[in-house]
């Protein structure tokens, strides 16, 4: 009874955090998106065609709000230093559309099982590291909720300067071009079928509905 008291006193306090924030009444969940200041965010910019460069999934504790992302590593951020992190603090706030509480903790409970899962540098569909519109889409998948959309790498805007500039950085140790013997021409080629989920294909997502923000 005590701890249910306290989660409800919590529950109240975040409420009052979020208007003070200009933050909707965040619901387990919801999906924050923003303009990260990481090295490879304008890359990621240019390639999707939109703002949204990183993405996390809300999760209400009683601690307060958090949320899981996708980083160096994946890990639990407070919501506020999660704000804090993003160009002119800006952000956007999505939820998934008649997402009832138990589909939602228990896509809470799955995107947790990939805490301490290194950032995927390569953008591939592979558990094994994870990448930011990646973890959403893993974890609404495991409850039967199937958001954004699998894109062709070769079919985004990735001829750009910018985005060949950091696959200059990175292809030598692409998983999927170690028989391409220090060809980068042809990794090139290589990876233009992967598949890649981004963070604007689950922001426009028909299943989902924008509740707050200004970015």
């Amino acid at each position: 009874m005590r701890a249910t008291i306290l989660f409800t006193i919590a529950l109240a306090l975040m409420a009052a955090q979020a208007r003070a924030e200009n933050l909707p009444r965040l619901r387990q969940g919801d999906l924050v998106f923003q303009q990260s200041k990481s090295p490879q965010s304008e890359a990621i910019r240019l390639a999707s065609g939109s703002t949204y460069t990183h993405m996390g999934i809300v999760s209400l504790t009683p601690a307060g709000p958090m949320v899981i992302e996708a980083a160096d590593i994946v890990r639990q951020t407070p919501l506020k230093t999660f704000l804090a992190r993003g160009t002119q603090r800006r952000f956007a706030i999505y939820r998934v559309r008649g997402l009832d509480q138990a589909k939602a903790d228990a896509a809470i409970t799955a995107a947790r099982t990939y805490l301490g899962r290194p950032y995927d540098l390569y953008f591939r569909l592979d558990p094994s590291a994870i990448y930011c519109s990646e973890l959403p889409y893993e974890a609404f998948r495991s409850v039967g909720i199937s958001l954004g959309r699998i894109d062709r790498f070769g079919d985004l805007s990735v001829r750009n300067p910018t985005v060949k500039a950091l696959f200059a950085q990175r292809w030598a140790s692409h998983p999927d071009c170690k028989g391409t013997a220090g060809d980068a021409a042809a990794c090139w080629t290589r990876i233009q079928d992967q598949g890649i989920v981004t963070p604007v294909s689950i922001a426009h997502d028909n299943r989902v509905e924008r509740v707050g923000g200004d970015l």
